[in-house]
C-alpha cells in the first residue's frame, strides 16, 4: 500500500470510527476532530475547529481531552484516564487517551485524544463489584453461621481428610482446629470404619443422609451418641468433591430415653391425652384433660388434681378446675373407669365429659371456691413469685404450709408446679394422694414438672385463642352491624370483604361482590371512577373523604377512603365507609326552603306594615272628609274609603 492509499485508509478510519477523536496542538487548538466527537461536545465538528478545546469542553462540565493532553505534552508518554459526567441525572464514563506526535526532533507538536464511551463497562463493573459485596457478605455471614452453630460442622475431601472444623466441633469432639485438619476422621470409632465407609459410598452417589443416630469419639476416647446429617459437596460443574457433616450432640437425650423406658406405658398414655389437648383450643377443655392426664391410672397416677390460674387484678391464686374422687368408694372405682386401655380419642373425649370426672363434680365445685392471696408467704404464692417446685411431705411440720388447703381439702401432703409459659407464671399445678398415702417422689417431680411445661402452654394458647375469637367475634358484630356500607378494596381495586349493608344495598349475595373490581360494583363503570376516594387514595396513599352523587347507585353518599399498610408500611388496600345521604340532602333542601319562604313572609310582614299605616290615616281622612263634603265630591269621598277598606 503506497502513501497515498495509506493516507487515504487512515482519513477513512479517522472519520468512521465509532469513537471521539481529536488533534490538539501545543496551545491545546483544536487542529482536527472527526464527527464522532459531536456526542461529546453537542455541537458539529466544524465548529469547534481552531477553537480551544478547554473553552469548547470546560465550561460545559463535560469529558475534556485536555487533561489528557496536558500530561502527553509534559512527559511526551501516552496518557489513559478514566473520566465522568452527568447526562441529565445519568452517569456517563469515558476512557480518554492521549498519544504524542512527535517532529523529527522527537519533540511533541500535538497529540491526538480518542475518547471511548465505556459506560457500560463501567456499569457492568460497578454491577460484578455490587454482586462481589454481595457474595462476600453472604460468604462471611455463612461462615459466621457455621463458625459460630452450636453444632459440630465439619467438611473433609472424598478420602476422608478433614479440610474445615469449627468451634462447636471443638468443643463437642476435644480436638482443636489444628489437630483436626488434614487428619483422617479422627472422631469415628474403630468399629464404626465399615458403616462410616458406606456412608462415603451413598454420598459420593449424590445422596443425603439426614438425622442418622450413630456414635463418635471424643479426644479423651469417651464415647457420645450424635445425630448426624451428612451432605455431598459439589463444584461449579456439579462434580461431588467433599462431604459436609453436621453432627448435634444427643448423648443426654439417648440417656434421658434409656432412664424413661420403664416408664413407657405411662408415658404413652400421657402423649395420647397431650395430643388431645393440641387438638382442641377450648379452655376448659384444656383444663379438664390436664387434670385428667394427672390423675388416671394409666398417666401420673396422682389420687386428685386441681389448677390454680392467676388472677393479677386480685393478686390471687384462683381454683379454676378440680379432678378426684370426692370419697373413698369413689376412689377405688374413678382410675379404672378413666384408663385409656383400649379406649379411642373420642371414647376418652366421652369419659372426661360425662364421666366422674366431669366439670360440675363435688370436688370440682370444692375447689373452684379456693383462692390463696399472693401477698402470704405460703408455698404456692411462692411457687408464683419465685418460679419454684415444692414436695411436702408433712404439712404439720411444713411453715410454708397453706392453711386453707388443708382445712378445706384436709391434704396431709402435696406437690405444685409452676405452670411457666414465655417466662411468666400463669398458674399452680396441685396434687396430692389423699386416698392412697402414696409418697409423691423425686422421680414424679419430673414427670409433673415437665409436664407442666406443656400444660403451660396450652393453657395459655387456649386463653390466647379464647381472647383473639372473643375480638374477632367482637368486630365482626360491630363490622356487620353497622348500617353504612364498609368495605375492603386492595390497592388493584379488588373487593376482599363486605358487610351486610353492601350486600343488602345492592341486593346481592357476598360471593357475587367479593372478588370483583369496585368500580364495577359501585360505579358501573370499566376503569377506576376518576371522583372515587379508593381512586384518590391508590395514588396519594392518604385518607380522603367527599360528598358524592354517585348516577350508577342514584344516590348521594358521604364517602371516605382510609389506606391500610402492612406492618413494613407497604400499601395494601383502602377501608371504604359509604353513608347514604339522599334523604337529608333532601331534607337539608326542604329546611332551605322553609328558611327562605319564612324569610319571604317576614318581608311581606313589613311591607305589609309599612302600607297599612297610611292607608289608616287616608280611611280616616276620607270618612271625615265624606260627612263634610256633597254632591260628587262627597261619592269620590266614599269611594276613597271603600278602597282603603278594601286594602286594609
Amino acid at each position: 500500500m503506497d502513501m497515498k492509499d495509506s493516507q487515504k485508509f487512515t482519513e477513512v478510519i479517522f472519520r468512521n470510527i465509532r469513537d471521539g477523536i481529536v488533534i490538539l496542538d501545543r496551545d491545546f487548538r483544536i487542529v482536527d476532530a472527526n464527527e464522532s466527537l459531536t456526542k461529546w461536545t453537542g455541537n458539529p465538528t466544524d465548529e469547534i475547529l481552531n477553537r480551544d478545546c478547554r473553552e469548547v469542553f470546560h465550561e460545559q462540565g463535560k469529558i475534556c481531552p485536555h487533561c489528557a493532553a496536558v500530561g502527553v505534552f509534559e512527559t511526551g508518554q501516552m496518557i489513559t484516564m478514566t473520566q465522568k459526567k452527568n447526562n441529565q441525572d445519568t452517569a456517563v464514563y469515558a476512557e480518554v487517551s492521549a498519544y504524542p506526535i512527535k517532529n523529527e526532533n522527537g519533540e511533541v507538536i500535538e497529540c491526538v485524544v480518542f475518547i471511548q464511551d465505556i459506560t457500560d463497562r463501567m456499569l457492568c463493573h460497578d454491577e460484578v463489584l455490587r454482586l462481589y459485596n454481595e457474595v462476600t457478605q453472604t460468604k462471611e455471614y455463612l461462615e459466621s453461621i457455621i463458625e459460630d452453630s452450636a453444632d459440630a460442622i465439619v467438611t473433609s475431601d472424598l478420602n476422608g481428610i478433614i479440610l474445615s472444623w469449627n468451634t462447636g466441633a471443638e468443643r463437642m469432639y476435644g480436638f482443636t482446629k489444628e489437630e483436626a485438619i488434614g487428619k483422617y476422621l479422627p472422631f469415628v470409632p474403630e468399629f464404626l470404619m465399615d458403616p462410616e465407609w458406606e456412608n462415603n459410598r451413598k454420598i459420593r452417589n449424590g445422596e443425603v443422609l439426614r438425622r442418622v443416630e450413630t456414635f463418635r469419639k471424643r479426644k479423651d476416647g469417651t464415647i457420645i451418641s450424635v445425630s448426624l446429617t451428612l451432605s455431598p459437596i459439589k463444584n461449579v460443574a456439579g462434580e461431588i468433591i467433599g462431604i459436609s457433616g453436621i453432627s448435634r450432640d444427643i448423648s443426654e437425650k439417648k440417656n434421658v430415653e434409656k432412664e424413661l423406658v420403664r416408664r413407657n406405658q405411662e408415658l404413652s398414655r400421657l402423649f395420647f391425652i397431650s395430643s388431645a389437648m393440641r387438638g382442641t383450643l377450648d379452655l376448659n377443655r384444656v383444663l379438664r384433660m390436664v387434670l385428667t392426664a394427672v390423675t388416671m391410672g394409666d398417666g401420673l397416677g396422682f389420687n386428685r388434681a386441681i389448677l390454680f390460674l392467676v388472677d393479677e387484678e386480685k393478686n390471687v391464686l384462683r381454683g379454676a378446675m378440680g379432678v378426684g374422687p370426692a370419697s373413698y368408694e369413689e376412689a377405688f372405682h374413678v382410675w379404672e373407669r378413666l384408663s385409656l386401655e383400649k379406649k379411642t380419642l373420642p371414647d376418652m373425649m366421652d369419659e372426661i365429659d360425662t364421666g366422674l370426672m366431669r366439670k360440675d363434680s363435688f370436688f370440682d365445685k370444692l375447689s373452684q371456691s379456693i383462692e390463696i392471696p399472693l401477698a402470704e408467704e405460703t408455698s404456692l404464692s411462692k411457687a408464683v413469685k419465685e418460679h419454684k417446685q415444692f414436695n411436702i411431705d408433712d404439712v404439720g411440720k411444713e411453715p410454708l404450709s397453706d392453711v386453707i388447703l388443708i382445712q378445706q381439702l384436709g391434704t396431709r401432703a402435696f406437690a405444685a408446679v409452676p405452670l411457666i409459659s414465655r417466662n411468666k407464671v400463669i398458674g399452680v399445678l396441685w396434687v396430692d394422694n389423699y386416698f392412697t398415702n402414696r409418697p409423691i417422689i423425686e422421680e414424679d417431680m419430673h414427670f409433673l414438672t415437665a409436664f407442666s411445661n406443656h400444660v403451660a402452654s396450652a393453657i395459655e394458647n387456649a386463653r390466647l385463642f379464647e381472647r383473639v375469637k372473643f375480638a374477632e367475634q367482637e368486630l365482626e358484630n360491630i363490622f356487620e352491624s353497622i348500617s353504612d356500607m364498609v368495605y375492603f378494596v386492595a390497592e388493584d381495586y379488588v373487593v376482599k370483604n363486605i358487610n351486610q349493608a353492601v350486600s343488602k344495598r345492592l341486593g346481592k349475595l357476598p360471593e357475587e361482590i367479593i372478588g370483583k373490581k369496585c368500580y364495577e360494583i359501585f360505579h358501573g363503570m370499566q376503569q377506576p371512577w376518576a371522583e372515587c376516594p379508593h381512586h384518590r387514595t391508590v395514588e396519594t396513599k392518604e385518607a380522603f373523604v367527599q360528598e358524592l352523587e354517585d348516577p350508577f347507585m342514584g344516590a348521594t353518599f358521604i364517602m371516605s377512603s382510609s389506606p391500610i399498610f402492612d406492618v413494613n408500611g407497604r400499601f395494601m388496600g383502602t377501608v371504604n365507609i359509604m353513608s347514604d345521604i339522599t334523604e337529608l340532602k333532601t331534607l337539608r333542601e326542604r329546611v332551605t326552603k322553609t328558611y327562605r319562604m319564612a324569610a319571604l313572609g317576614e318581608v311581606a310582614a313589613r311591607v305589609a306594615h309599612e302600607i297599612r299605616n297610611p292607608l289608616v290615616s287616608l280611611g280616616g281622612f276620607a270618612r271625615r272628609l265624606e260627612k263634610q263634603l256633597t254632591g260628587g265630591q262627597k261619592e269620590y269621598a266614599d269611594i276613597i274609603g271603600k278602597e282603603v277598606g278594601r286594602l286594609e
